[in-house]
């Protein structure tokens, strides 16, 4: 399982990822089931516990 930390790392130079993530929020926001789909697609641990500052942080980014 990778971490949130590693995903980011691979996003910065892998292209099929930043196409990935760009068509994700092509339309502005981020639904909590394409952020869950995502994570599970790319076996990121995200805890529960977690979820909240995902959350918090992608809606102060205006991605939700």
């Amino acid at each position: 399982m990778a971490t949130i930390e590693q995903l980011v790392k691979q996003y910065e130079t892998d292209k099929e990822l930043q196409a990935e993530v760009a068509a994700i929020v092509a339309d502005g926001k981020v639904t909590m089931m394409e952020f869950m789909t995502f994570a599970k697609k790319h076996d990121v641990s995200i805890s529960i516990e977690d979820l909240p500052k995902y959350i918090a942080e992608a809606k102060k980014l205006g991605f939700m």
